[in-house]
């Protein structure tokens, strides 16, 4: 046998190279692997560390250290890491090759790496005897000064040794207390906390030992027996703490604070009250020792004592008010940090919410006296001021309860005291009157209104406060008449105050704030603006008034009226297009007003407005307009009418534009439109990927019932909340507004009673619709058709072009072009709005006879993704983006816009684009949370879940399962049909793997998985090696489906003939495939495929019924061309 010849060793470019493609990972990793199994690279990085001019030991520890759960899986390995750190440790230092630095990485790396591959548990415990021996052996060296980092280290990876291994060093307790009081360098800290470790660890553990012995040696180390029991691996001595000792040990262990860095403190005082607990020890004494450490400038020690005062509440009683005092001066002193200040700031609310929760009366009105403390100053920075502000709100609350309870009746100054507090509090931000409405302090100053508004009042259903005890209170009404002032004086500030009452009307318990603000800006505000131009600046807020139906529209419509005379009076040759402008922003307004309110309540006043506006307005596309929106008035009943001015948002599912009726474009006139009418002999737009079946029609279903405008079975996403109906009556309407209680009950969904299966089953389909976005709320699933753009040279010449421009020119430059092209799209179908696409440049095809001699096409005018092949260079890549209402075929139809290099306008139709039923193919969607590796599992669960539930004798048809979006819910109503396909096995597989690879979610028998595995096209999937029993009675029992709804294979319905016309699987059964694909908008198709060697039953199951009528043609094309 050969041997294999020794392994080249590696440079330390070598090392570099190979440390950063092992933490890249992936091919780069592997490389090394294959040239450098485990046990060599490891017999190199030990020589190379050994190595006295090796210059990268550092580095190739950490590397070590960061791989070790992959390098150290032997024994052996170990043995050499002891060997190593044991050789490094003891060698003599020459500040060279051997230093401080090097020893100190060497047991830092090798206590990690026995932490990693937890050696203690997994490995023998004699690696972790040496290793802690050698620790041990450093640490007994007290007192000299050139090593007093290194055993500072050596007692931190004893103490990581002690915390991952609790009692390993309760033997040597002893020794370790004597060491703590003879070291005297600033070391002394990592001696302290390796000692406090052990002493919290026996407490903890509650062992029965003395701290005090020595009689075990600290050299050579052992580990206690108590920690090799084979039973529990941990054979404690459960009888009682040494109280003695242990409290001993606590003294001495307080009287080293001194000595301790901040960072320090916080882990010495973590251990510390945990043990003062244990050992019944009084909480004053750990107050006496450390409550002045509040008073220190380091934010970690304030920390330690808000640890402890939350630790030990009853034993700071009547100090609260002294935490509070320095907190707020920590948060006034400028020359801390910001982050100290903020800090300090965020411990008062933690520490204010802590007292008013708990705490009594009179705490509650020391917190309400020191609430005028806490108001920001001029200098302060804005972050600071917003949380500064917070506190203020928080103290309003107090307030608040403070009343209701008839404690505190004081009023401060002339009006209430969480008024005033909110009034003062604005100054800090009075600066935000006069800044943009984009700037920071004004998004402060807003958030501050909405933090005193809302108050204690939450979101939750079990909330005792009211919205109508908020709309009474103080700071409401101070609010309401603040911003009405505001936007009388400073117009810029009206689309800020519009987002602020957005916010509240967005919110279900809060948007009757909102509406309460809009009343009173229309009661307050409207008869206060000076009709002007000004008046334009209010547009946004007017709109809103005019979208709520709560609010009587005569005073809008009176300052409207005002404001349309002012235009025709002060209109002028130098005016221009300002008047087309305002007027139509004011038709916007009336256009919203016919939308949401009912015509009876309009008719008087917007007629007038209308009528106006007809006959004097200076311009004629307003006036065109009005007389519009008045003969609608006039002659449409309100239901119609309103139908009508929603038409945008009904058909294409975008929310109308309030001035969608007056910012269309002047059309555009062309030179010769005859020249457009048939350019799509010439210009092709083409599917990238052709359809297997090209659908010639559409399944196309009627209304249920006479003037219904909705499918029973397709409108099957509705909201969770009962809708209310509306109704209108011409002669004699009144406006009738809910109650709060009316709006506030929700029917209660009955009580069901369910087994585990279908509780599990239920819980599986939850989870999956909760990931299908609801389109009526939020952008939907799209479906994405890839195609390509071209046209032909020689036609479009002779139509747009013309010979004599370019007869000099040869080659590529004597090919015409077309420059930002516009392909707009529409569909009869339900389809959603479809985005158009643009091309900015686009070379014709040359014609075949055409030859460049001695020309190259030139390559830096044609896009890169053109393609880089000729044919590819003169075809543009465009994609059409769908967003399916309904997951059926269709066209789309095509209209372009370019223009030549003449300057002319190109437009025209192109050829429609076919959707067939395989576009709208697409995957399931898996819920973020789930791993990678347990994709596959979920897709399997999740299609038997469907199975069922799309059966006949399903459990879960009254369910609902709410979408993602929160507001809409969908039921499932399953179909199942079957289809018999007499085509041998191995097409069906290779069709199979060629189209519907990504949908296959588990293959089911032994023979069909072995020949799928084999040829690897499907991965990522559940192979059943078994065939289930309920695969097993499925295939006994094909008579079950001849009661689904509808059947691609006919049956009758006789029984006698039952039995006849099932089709029946024949030849030797391989196995079954299951097939899960997902139809937007929420819709889902199910093949369960029985394959045998001569035929393959197709059985189909989904929750879409009409989708059956699709499926044949394509299964035909998919398995039987």
């Amino acid at each position: 046998m050969v041997e294999k010849p020794p392994t080249r060793p590696l440079t330390p470019q070598d090392w570099e190279a190979l440390i950063d493609d092992f933490q890249y990972g992936g091919s780069r990793r592997e490389k090394w692997s294959s040239l450098y199994p485990t046990p060599v690279l490891l017999d190199l990085a030990f020589s190379s560390l050994l190595r006295k001019d090796f210059p990268l030991k550092i580095p190739l520890l950490v590397f070590l250290e960061e791989f070790s759960l992959t390098l150290f899986n032997d024994p052996v390995h170990l043995d050499r890491l002891v060997e190593l750190l044991t050789v490094i440790v003891q060698s003599p230092l020459d500040n060279i090759h051997i230093t401080y630095a090097l020893k100190e990485q060497m047991m830092v790396s090798a206590t990690s790496i026995l932490i990693s591959i937890n050696s203690f548990e997994e490995f023998d415990v004699r690696f972790t005897e040496n290793v802690v021996e050698l620790l041990l052996a450093v640490i007994n060296r007290t007192n000299p000064g050139s090593d007093r980092h290194t055993r500072g280290i050596a007692c931190e990876c004893l103490r990581e040794l002690e915390k991952s291994y609790p009692c390993l060093l309760s033997d040597v307790a002893g020794h370790l207390w004597s060491l703590c009081q003879s070291e005297r360098t600033h070391a002394s800290q990592s001696y302290i906390l390796l000692f406090a470790t052990v002493i919290y660890n026996i407490v903890n553990q509650k062992l029965s030992i003395s701290i005090l012995n020595t009689s075990v040696p600290l050299v050579p180390f052992c580990v206690p027996q108590r920690m090799l029991g084979s039973s529990s691996g941990l054979n404690k001595e459960v009888s009682g703490l040494n109280y003695k000792e242990l409290r001993r040990a606590m003294a001495f262990l307080l009287e080293w604070p001194r000595v301790m860095t901040p960072s320090g403190m916080m882990e010495f005082m973590a251990m510390i009250m945990p043990i003062a607990v244990a050992l019944e020890l009084q909480a004053s004494m750990l107050k006496v020792q450390f409550f002045g450490m509040i008073y220190s400038f380091s934010p970690a020690l304030c920390h330690t004592v808000l640890m402890m005062y939350l630790h030990f509440f009853e034993a700071f009683d009547g100090q609260e008010l002294d935490i509070v005092r320095r907190l707020i001066l920590v948060s006034r002193e400028t020359q801390q940090f910001l982050v100290f200040r903020l800090l300090s700031v965020h411990w008062l609310l933690g520490l204010l919410n802590k007292l008013v929760l708990d705490g009594e009366i009179g705490k509650k009105k020391s917190i309400v006296d020191m609430g005028f403390l806490f108001y920001p100053t001029v200098f302060d920075p804005l972050s600071l001021k917003a949380l500064k502000l917070d506190l203020l709100a928080f103290c309003s609350v107090c307030f608040e309860m403070l009343k209701d309870k008839s404690v505190s009746g004081e009023v401060i100054g002339d009006g209430n005291p969480a008024v005033k507090l909110f009034e003062d509090g604005l100054f800090s931000v009075s600066a935000f009157k006069w800044m943009p409405s984009w700037s920071t302090e004004t998004a402060v100053a807003f958030r501050v209104f909405h933090k005193f508004l809302i108050g204690a009042s939450s979101h939750s259903d079990a909330d005792p406060s009211t919205t109508r005890i908020l709309m009474e209170s103080t700071i409401f009404r101070t609010l309401k008449k603040m911003l009405v002032d505001l936007m009388l004086e400073f117009q810029r500030l009206v689309p800020v105050t519009v987002a602020f009452i957005d916010r509240l009307l967005g919110c279900q318990r809060h948007c009757w704030l909102g509406e309460s603000l809009l009343q009173t800006i229309d009661n307050n505000l409207l008869p206060r603006v000076t009709v002007d131009y000004r008046l334009v600046s209010y547009i946004p807020i007017l709109d809103r008034i005019a979208e709520n139906d709560t609010i009587p529209p005569h005073g809008l419509l009176d300052l409207l009226t005002k404001f349309m005379i002012f235009l025709v009076e002060k209109h002028g040759p130098d005016t221009g297009v300002r008047s087309w402008s305002r007027g139509s922003k004011v038709l916007g307004i009336c256009r919203t007003m016919l939308s949401h309110h009912h015509s009876s309540r309009l008719f008087l006043g917007l007629s007038h407005l209308l009528a106006f506006t007809c006959l004097y307005f200076p311009d004629l596309e307003v006036r065109d307009h009005a007389r519009i929106f008045l003969r609608m008035l006039i002659c449409l009943p309100g239901a119609k009418l309103r139908s009508i001015l929603n038409l945008e948002e009904q058909m294409c599912g975008i929310s109308p534009s309030p001035q969608s009726f007056f910012n269309a474009q002047t059309p555009r006139y062309y030179d010769d439109l005859k020249k457009s009418g048939g350019i799509a002999s010439y210009i092709h737009l083409e599917r990238v990927i052709p359809l297997l079946v090209k659908q010639s029609w559409s399944l196309s279903l009627s209304p249920l019932g006479v003037g219904s405008t909705k499918l029973g079975f397709l409108d099957s996403i509705r909201d969770n909340e009962a809708s209310m109906d509306e109704m209108e009556l011409d002669n004699n309407l009144q406006l009738q507004t809910l109650s709060e209680t009316d709006r506030m009950v929700q029917p209660q969904e009955p009580l069901r009673v369910m087994d585990s299966k279908v509780s599990e089953i239920l819980q599986i389909l939850r989870r999956h619709f909760s990931c299908i976005p609801d389109y009526r709320y939020m952008p939907a699933l799209k479906v994405k058709i890839p195609c390509s753009l071209s046209f032909e040279s020689e036609p479009f010449n002779h139509v747009w072009g013309g010979e004599s421009p370019r007869s000099g020119l040869e080659g590529v430059d004597a090919l015409p072009a077309i420059y930002a092209t516009v392909l707009k799209f529409s569909s009869s179908a339900s389809y959603g709005s479809i985005p158009s696409c643009h091309i900015p440049f686009l070379l014709g095809q040359p014609s075949r006879s055409t030859h460049f001699s001695g020309q190259t096409v030139s390559l830096d005018i044609v896009p890169l993704e053109n393609g880089s092949g000729d044919d590819e260079t003169y075809k543009a890549p465009l994609t059409i983006e769908l967003e399916p209402r309904e997951p059926t075929p269709g066209l789309v139809n095509v209209l372009i816009e370019a223009n030549a290099e003449n300057g002319q306008i190109i437009q025209g139709q192109l050829k429609s684009i076919t959707v067939g039923i395989e576009d709208m193919f697409l995957k399931a969607i898996a819920p973020s949370d789930i791993a990678e590796d347990a994709l596959a599992g979920y897709y399997s669960e999740l299609f038997d879940a469907l199975w069922d539930a799309c059966g006949a004798s399903s459990n879960t048809g009254r369910e609902t399962f709410p979408l993602k979006g929160g507001k809409g819910v969908a039921a499932i109503s399953g179909t199942r049909s079957v289809k018999l396909l007499e085509v041998p096995a191995d097409s069906l597989i290779q069709a199979t793997e060629h189209y519907l690879a990504p949908f296959v979610v588990s293959v089911v028998g032994e023979q069909l998985v072995s020949i799928l595995k084999d040829q690897g096209f499907i991965k990522d999937i559940i192979w059943k090696d078994s065939t289930p029993d309920s695969l097993l009675d499925a295939t006994t029992s094909v008579a079950e489906f001849g009661r689904g709804l509808l059947q691609l294979t006919y049956t009758g319905d006789d029984d006698k003939d039952e039995k006849e016309s099932h089709p029946s699987i024949t030849g030797r059964k391989l196995g079954f495939i299951h097939v899960l694909i997902f139809l937007p908008p929420r819709f889902h198709l199910l093949f369960q495929m029985e394959v045998s060697d001569i035929s393959t039953l197709v059985r189909i199951r989904t929750d879409y019924w009409p989708c059956l009528a699709y499926i044949d043609d394509y299964l035909e094309a998919l398995f039987l061309s």
